[in-house]
């Protein structure tokens, strides 16, 4: 995974070199062999050229979807950029998404609750990354949403260091049971980074990575800042992948007819 500052593109690129040059090798060893059966056929008996005929059809096939593999994997990349340079707004923005996972930040965290009734009892509770409980209280009890703010002093009067907590909620009904609460937790974006596999990355949080809430932009819920990228950025970003996705379509419709002229062609031998 890199930063906003780079994004790595070499594993595709590899990989798309490599089987070409897998291929031209397999290519120039099967024209070779086809000239020396040629140089050595019984004139009054001459090879079948269906065979080779076919050969070549792959070959070309195998080609075709070698470099239209080469062209999808940079489209991903630039997609994936595109999603990054977007998320470049999140940062130093507060959002909101769902999970107990809590971040406090500047001795400072920020939270709701939601209960799906009206509850007889409810305590909140906050843990650190250990599991130990370091704070909780009693909580409203109406059916909705609640929110809660956390100044970090844990219940017996001492301030906890800035990191990730977690965050919990334990109802009862008003008939006894146990009443499921879901919770939102909110931060500051403080990092944007691009995943291989995901795509754009939002971290949530102050410290180490692994003190953070990492999270994916469409999981926000909420931002309750002003976006930070001008809409020309974002325009520009859309236009270059719009190009992009139509240059490979336009690829994909030359190989298609590339394909069923070779195919038309050996139909005709």
């Amino acid at each position: 995974m890199t930063s906003i500052t780079g994004v790595d593109t070499s594993g595709s690129a590899e990989k798309s070199v490599t089987s070409k040059s897998t291929l031209g090798t397999n290519f120039n060893t099967f024209l070779t062999m086809l000239t020396t059966q040629l140089k050595h056929q019984d004139p009054l008996s001459p090879m079948d050229s269906t065979q080779f005929t076919n050969q070549l059809v792959q070959f070309s096939s195998v080609e075709q979807q070698i470099n239209a593999n080469s062209n999808l994997e940079k489209l991903i990349k630039l997609q994936q950029a595109t999603q990054t340079s977007d998320s470049i707004s999140y940062l130093n923005q507060t959002v909101e998404v769902s999970g107990s996972k809590l971040p406090l930040q500047g001795g400072a965290a920020a939270f709701s609750y939601t209960l799906p009734a009206s509850a007889s009892s409810c305590e909140v509770q906050i843990r650190d990354s250990s599991g130990v409980l370091v704070y909780k209280t009693q909580a409203d009890t109406a059916a909705g949403r609640h929110d809660l703010a956390w100044d970090g002093t844990d219940s017996s009067g001492e301030k906890q260091d800035d990191g990730l907590y977690t965050v919990s909620v334990v109802a009862k009904g008003v008939d006894g049971t146990p009443l499921t609460a879901t919770t939102t937790v909110q931060g500051t974006v403080t990092k944007v980074t691009n995943d291989a596999t995901f795509g754009a990355m939002l971290e949530i949080g102050a410290g180490d990575d692994d003190a953070k809430v990492t999270v994916t932009p469409d999981q926000v819920l909420s931002v309750t800042a002003n976006n930070i990228v001008g809409n020309s950025q974002l325009l520009a970003a859309n236009a270059q992948y719009q190009a992009a996705l139509a240059q490979l379509q336009a690829l994909e419709a030359a190989q298609a007819e590339a394909e069923q002229a070779a195919a038309d062609a050996a139909a005709a031998q």
